[in-house]
């Protein structure tokens, strides 16, 4: 309860209506204090305490004191100085303030509240406040203001740190209140001023004023904070970018009564920013710029390749010195490793800039892993490699997937398995696994190799990561072709999983989903055109071994649901292996093995040869490449005529009959597109010619390309026999058998 001083006051007795005066003045002093939160205290002219509220001893953090107990103000200011609320001054200083007031009180001058701020070395922050009140009295309000001290040094400091800023609009009244730190060393004082009295509107870039009624406009419409980002052009010659939060104070009739800006000066991250798209660019460009290098590479490079490997592709077949062709073979296979380190870079550049499609079309999965096993079989039998495969009779006829992607991904599996396991074998399983549409094809490649320890497992599929840093040295390779993988069966849906043990072996596998409704009787469209000549890998025919039994293989066991790749790759493994099929003779050159190659070559041109009655026009603006394919077909074909361009090799084919062209892309004057395009567009003799295409762009999309405008195939150079010789069947033979049209 209050502590008054009605009973006690140095002796002296109040008239009763004095007394009731003072209660009615104590009774409104306590529904102050409950009202304000703020402790009162009443003191007289000899500065004894006449009243004062319990919530003093709350704020000063001290014991309650009984009533009578707490006189005179020199007993609180003692106790506050023991607190340590005065600091290092002089703990009488109410005292003396209060003097001050009843001296002015005296000299009927007028008195102004005094306002003092006490803090104590632990924060607390008292905030005291002395006025003049009648009969000679004075009136302390206290307060505790720590929390709004504590409030108004975070926004201080969020403000400095934060390099923000607010202002407040009344609607109303047109009053603006702004607090800028941040800005005002860059202002003159008379621009200050303008800014607390009209805001930053007259300051803003021309072009950001329309911005910034348009967002005020806006949220006094919606009733909705807006975000705006604006110029200050300042007094210093600078240009600050200022980030704006414009927020709605809204009455409960709904309607806006003033607005709320908190900004903040983002000129460093709108620098930043800009720097950073300007690198972006310069890096864009940059890349642009090695993507159309390593293109112009890619066709710079397989040009002169093109005279290395295909002249020792026509010297291994034409030399009848055995002791000259292990060097010559030496050279060629170099020659092919050179280019599959460019391909590959090629490959992984166009990967990782997302440059690579797709071309979805209905292929049959077992005859590529068939094809690919089959090329595979001399490089494994060059390394005494054992290389045979097992394909499941659950695997569907035909997919609709990319063929050719799928083939380049057991390729690369097949080239690092052959590679890695010298006098070992290598096993490859095509499987289905699980059932509905979470059916997938599983395609897994194990060999007993020198396998892969846990740790480089998890790099493997890194760019320009291999196993150890001994690899390179031991087997050569960019570590690419497992990152290529990973890429082409991601971008086709699939995952590609490893399983490894150091000197025990590797088991890589690729599972891709089947769509819940696969056409399996639908016949099996003709083989897309390669980008790249695949290197000699087709198997001689006295390696080749014809199966031992006719007997059928029992089945194997269903797999289960949702078995691992691997683990379905295990399970099916345990089929007996299916030998490497044998080319049907039937085609003459069908069958492109190097030992009937060599039979080829060894009689002379006939007409009775498969190839003796063909005449070939060769269209190419390069000398070199001439020499290189008329060396390779010198003794097969019958007729080699030769253009530098296009026009050339229509004047050529107006002249005389061709019964084949071989036909450059990138040439002067006409190149091979225009001419191409000019031979099937007008009525003609030489109207349905068949044409191959030989380019040193080997891109998928290249090869598309010449398939749509009415070439019949493609070959990406370096060209050897047995590519041209496999493209001639596969242009010939079906033209004869009405597969293909050469139109």
């Amino acid at each position: 309860m209050p502590i008054g001083s009605d009973d006690i006051q140095n002796g002296e007795q109040f008239d009763r209506r004095v007394t009731v005066r003072r209660k009615e003045d104590f009774f409104w002093l306590k529904r102050l204090s409950d009202l304000t939160g703020e402790a009162c205290l009443l003191v007289n002219s000899r500065l004894g305490i006449e009243y004062v509220d319990e919530k003093i001893f709350d704020i000063l953090k001290m014991p309650p004191m009984q009533p009578g107990e707490l006189t005179q103000l020199g007993q609180l200011t003692g106790i506050m100085a023991q607190k340590g609320y005065f600091g290092h001054g002089d703990p009488k200083m109410f005292e003396a303030l209060i003097s001050d007031l009843l001296v002015n009180q005296r000299l009927k001058q007028a008195t102004a509240t005094q306002i003092i701020n006490a803090v104590t070395p632990n924060g607390q922050h008292i905030d005291i406040r002395v006025s003049l009140g009648r009969d000679d009295n004075y009136l302390l309000l206290m307060r505790d203001i720590t929390d709004e001290e504590l409030k108004k040094r975070a926004l201080n400091t969020a403000l400095q740190v934060g390099q923000s800023g607010y202002w407040f609009y009344n609607l109303n009244t047109g009053e603006y209140r702004v607090r800028a730190d941040s800005l005002q060393s860059r202002f003159s004082a008379d621009s200050i001023e303008i800014i607390n009295k009209k805001g930053f509107m007259s300051f803003l870039d021309p072009d950001d004023q329309k911005t910034a009624h348009e967002s005020i406009e806006k949220v006094i419409k919606t009733c909705k904070p807006v975000i705006t980002k604006v110029r200050i052009f300042c007094d210093d010659g600078t240009e600050q970018w200022v980030k704006s939060h414009v927020m709605p104070n809204v009455d409960e009739g709904g309607k806006v009564r003033s607005l709320s800006c908190f900004f903040t000066t983002v000129t460093q991250q709108v620098q930043i920013e800009q720097d950073l798209r300007e690198a972006q660019s310069e890096s864009e460009a940059a890349l642009k710029a090695k993507n159309e290098f390593l293109g112009r590479l890619s066709h710079e490079v397989r040009t002169p390749m093109n005279a290395v490997i295909g002249m020792a592709d026509a010297l291994v077949h034409n030399c009848k010195d055995e002791s000259i062709r292990p060097q010559l073979t030496l050279i060629q296979t170099s020659a092919e490793q050179v280019m599959d380190m460019v391909d590959s870079t090629l490959e992984h550049t166009k990967l990782a800039n997302s440059a690579v499609e797709l071309n979805l079309r209905t292929s049959s999965p077992k005859e590529i892993v068939e094809s690919v096993c089959r090329k595979w079989k001399d490089r494994a039998a060059d390394s005494n490699t054992e290389l045979s495969f097992v394909i499941h009779p659950d695997v569907p006829q035909t997919l609709e997937f990319d063929d050719y992607r799928y083939e380049q991904c057991l390729s690369n599996l097949l080239s690092n398995a052959i590679k890695f396991t010298p006098g070992g074998k290598v096993k490859v399983v095509l499987a289905p696994n699980g059932k509905g549409a979470n059916r997938q094809l599983v395609l897994a490649v194990r060999d007993n190799g020198i396998g892969i320890s846990k740790d480089a497992q998890a790099q493997i599929f890194l760019p320009f990561k291999q196993a150890d840093n001994s690899i390179s040295s031991r087997f050569g390779g960019t570590g690419l072709g497992l990152s290529i993988v990973k890429d082409l069966v991601t971008l086709m849906g699939g995952r590609i999983s490893v399983n490894s043990e150091t000197g025990k072996g590797t088991l890589f596998a690729i599972s891709i989903p089947i769509p819940t409704q696969v056409e399996s009787a639908k016949p099996v469209s003709a083989p897309a055109a390669r980008p790249v000549a695949a290197p000699d890998p087709t198997p001689s025919a006295n390696q080749i071994k014809a199966p031992q039994s006719k007997t059928p293989e029992r089945a194997p066991a269903p797999v289960s649901d949702d078995p691992a790749p691997e683990q379905v790759a295990i399970q099916k493994e345990n089929r007996a292996p299916s030998p490497i099929p044998v080319p049907k003779p039937q085609k003459a050159a069908e069958a492109t093995q190097n030992s009937l190659v060599d039979t080829l070559l060894q009689t002379e041109t006939s007409d009775d040869a498969p190839y003796g009655h063909l005449r070939v026009l060769i269209v190419d603006d390069n000398a070199t490449n001439h020499i290189v394919v008329s060396s390779l077909l010198s003794r097969v074909v019958g007729e080699i005529t030769t253009a530098l361009n296009g026009q050339e090799a229509l004047d050529q084919l107006k002249l005389k009959q061709f019964d084949l062209v071989l036909m450059d892309i990138h040439m002067p004057v006409m190149d091979g597109i225009e001419t191409t395009l000019a031979i099937r567009s007008e009525p003609s003799t030489y109207q349905n010619v068949p044409i191959i295409a030989l380019t040193a762009d080997p891109q998928y999309q290249q090869a598309r390309l010449c398939r749509n405008i009415g070439m019949n195939s493609s070959l990406g150079k370096p060209i050897k026999l047995t590519g041209l010789l496999q493209a001639f069947d596969e242009v010939l033979f079906s033209e004869k058998d009405g597969v293909a049209s050469a139109a």
